[in-house]
């Protein structure tokens, strides 16, 4: 079986789906957002799978955030945001990616920190009477009343 091909099968068909809920919705001013948060998720998880650690965070940072600045309508002051963020940034990428991934571990792992409970239970006496007989047996195709 061909990885690559299901991967891409997987991406064009909700790729597809997407596109037919902004058409249906009208939510065309997500398509932007959309695209900056999708290239920003994929860069970051590229550059991470070659081992680029430092170009992955602030490639992350840049493509998340101008996604959530156009969300929000925050646009240019917003950048001036991401820049200063960006230089405080650098020097520190690896304990950021590292914070990202314990984050993404948390997110991933199911959060059973409390055991179930059981469910309680209560019996229910049975009573069961002995069956009626009746010496009359019925014929075939004759309604039966019940008691």
């Amino acid at each position: 079986m061909n990885l690559k091909a299901d991967n891409r099968t997987v991406v064009a068909g909700a790729f597809l789906i997407g596109f037919g809920l902004v058409w249906w919705l009208n939510l065309w001013w997500l398509v932007f957002p959309g695209i900056l948060l999708a290239g920003g998720v994929a860069a970051y998880i590229q550059r991470r799978a070659m081992g680029r650690t430092v170009e992955a965070v602030q490639v992350g940072l840049w493509g998340v955030g101008l996604a959530l600045l156009a969300l929000l309508g925050f646009f240019w002051p917003g950048v001036l945001f991401l820049a200063g963020a960006s230089v405080l940034l650098r020097g520190r990428e690896h304990q950021a990616d590292d914070r990202v991934q314990q984050l993404l571990a948390r997110v991933r792992r199911p959060q059973s920190s409390t055991p179930i409970q059981p469910v309680r239970t209560e019996q229910v006496p049975l009573t069961t009477y002995p069956a009626q007989s009746e010496t009359r047996v019925p014929v075939e195709g004759e309604t039966t009343r019940l008691p």
